[in-house]
C-alpha cells in the first residue's frame, strides 16, 4: 500500500507538471500572432536601439539691407535709420537706390522715363535703364526669353563645358563653407544656376540677384515651373540690385557665384570689392567668363600688357565715355582684381578656346603669409 501511495503521488506530481507545462505552452501561443511575430519582446531580450531624431535645419533668412545705408532692413522692408521702405513686387525685392516706395520722384524725369511709363511692366525693359551695353542688353524681355532657349548654348563654342559641369566647378570651392548658409547667385540672369543651387539642398538659402527685372521675372517663372517656390523656407529669394551696391550688411554671405557675368559689369573693381565686403571670412567667390584671344609665346604678364594696350586703343576709337560693351579677360587681370580686393588663394581652370573658371576666398584672418 505504501508503494501504491508513492506511485499515486508520483503520478499526481507528473500530471500536475504536465498541466503546468500545457498552460505555459498555451500562454506562449497566446503571445504569438498568427504570422509568428511577437507582439512584445520576450523577457530579457534587448530592445532595438532607437535612432535619434534628425535635427531640423535652422531657418535662414535673406540678410537684406537698405542700398543707401547698407544696414539691415526689418521684416517689413523698412530701413529704421532713414525711414525708407522697400517692397517686394511680383516676388522680387527692388533694392536699387531710388526704389524706396515712400521716397520716389513724383513723375518721369526724362523722355525715356515718360515713354517707359506707358509700357506694360512686362515690356518696360524695351527701354533699358542702364546706358552700358553689357547691362542694358539683358534688361530686354527678348534676351531674357532667349537666354535659356538657345543663347546660352552658343557659349559652348568658347569652351564653356555646360551648366552641369560648371556647377561642379563652383561647388568644389563654395562648399563646405557655404553649406547651410546664404549663397548669393550674382547676376543670376534667368536663374540657370539659381535653380541648380536650390535643388542641391546644400545651402540654407539661395539669393538670386540681378539688375534686370525681365531676367528676374524669367528666373521666377522657371523656378515656379520646377516647383521651387512651393516651400517659402527653401524657395530662392529674388532681388533686383546693382552689383556695385549689394544690399546686404557686411560678412553675411557664405559664398558668391557669378556665372558668365563679370564681362558684363560696367565697374568690375567696385563689384568685386562689394563681393568681398559681404562675404564671410572663409567664404569663396567664383565665376566664369570669356578669355581674350591668347597670343602664342606670350606669358601671363605679356598677355596682360597686350590686352591693356588693346583696351586703350579701343577707348580712343570709342570717343567720350570709352567702350561701353563687353570685356574679355585674361587670367592675370582676374588674379590681380581679386588680390586688389583682399581675396586670396586665386585659382583658374582654363579650357580652350576661351573659357575660364576662377575662384578666390576671403581670408579668415589676415597674415603676412597671405
Amino acid at each position: 500500500p505504501g508503494r501504491r501511495r508513492a506511485s499515486s503521488s508520483r503520478f499526481a506530481s507528473t500530471s500536475t507538471s504536465s498541466r503546468a507545462s500545457n498552460r505555459r505552452v498555451r500562454a506562449s501561443a497566446e503571445e504569438v500572432t498568427p504570422d509568428g511575430v511577437f507582439e512584445s519582446a520576450p523577457e530579457g531580450m534587448p530592445a532595438a536601439p532607437v535612432e535619434p531624431p534628425t535635427p531640423a535645419r535652422p531657418a535662414v533668412t535673406a540678410p537684406l539691407a537698405c542700398p543707401v545705408s547698407l544696414r539691415a532692413l526689418d521684416a517689413r522692408g523698412f530701413a529704421t535709420q532713414s525711414g525708407l521702405k522697400y517692397e517686394k513686387t511680383d516676388g522680387v525685392w527692388n533694392l536699387v537706390i531710388g526704389a524706396a516706395a515712400n521716397a520716389r520722384a513724383d513723375g518721369p524725369t526724362s523722355l525715356t522715363d515718360i515713354a517707359r511709363s506707358f509700357l506694360p511692366k512686362e515690356l518696360k525693359g524695351l527701354l533699358p535703364e542702364s546706358t552700358y551695353l553689357g547691362t542694358s542688353t539683358f534688361e530686354t524681355p527678348q534676351v531674357a526669353f532667349a537666354y535659356e532657349r538657345g543663347w546660352r548654348d552658343s557659349f559652348k563654342r568658347a569652351g564653356f563645358p555646360g551648366p552641369d559641369e560648371e556647377l561642379k566647378l563652383a561647388e568644389s570651392v563654395l562648399l563646405p563653407h557655404a553649406r547651410n548658409k546664404v549663397l548669393l547667385d550674382a547676376s543670376c540672369g534667368s536663374g540657370l544656376f539659381t535653380r541648380r543651387f536650390a535643388k542641391s539642398g546644400e545651402y540654407g538659402l539661395v539669393v538670386a540677384l540681378d539688375f534686370s527685372q525681365a531676367m528676374l521675372q524669367q528666373a521666377r517663372a522657371f523656378a515656379k515651373e520646377e516647383g521651387l517656390l512651393n516651400d517659402e523656407e527653401t524657395a530662392p529669394t529674388f532681388v533686383r540690385a546693382d552689383i556695385v551696391r549689394i544690399p546686404f550688411p557686411e560678412e553675411t554671405v557664405g559664398g558668391v557665384h557669378a556665372g558668365a557675368a563679370i564681362h558684363c559689369w560696367p565697374d568690375p573693381r567696385s563689384a568685386v570689392a562689394e563681393i568681398a565686403r559681404v562675404l564671410e571670412p572663409g567664404g569663396a567667390f567664383c565665376g566664369t567668363t570669356f578669355l581674350s584671344p591668347r597670343l602664342p609665346f606670350f606669358d601671363a604678364r605679356a598677355q596682360q600688357t597686350f590686352d591693356a594696350a588693346a583696351r586703350e586703343a579701343q577707348a580712343l576709337l570709342s570717343g567720350p565715355g570709352g567702350p561701353r560693351g563687353f570685356r574679355q579677360w585674361n587670367v592675370k587681370d582676374l588674379e590681380d582684381l581679386c588680390l586688389e580686393c583682399g581675396l586670396v588663394d586665386f585659382r583658374a581652370d582654363v579650357r580652350d578656346p576661351g573659357f575660364v573658371f576662377f575662384s578666390a576666398r576671403k581670408p579668415v584672418a589676415w597674415t603676412e603669409d597671405e
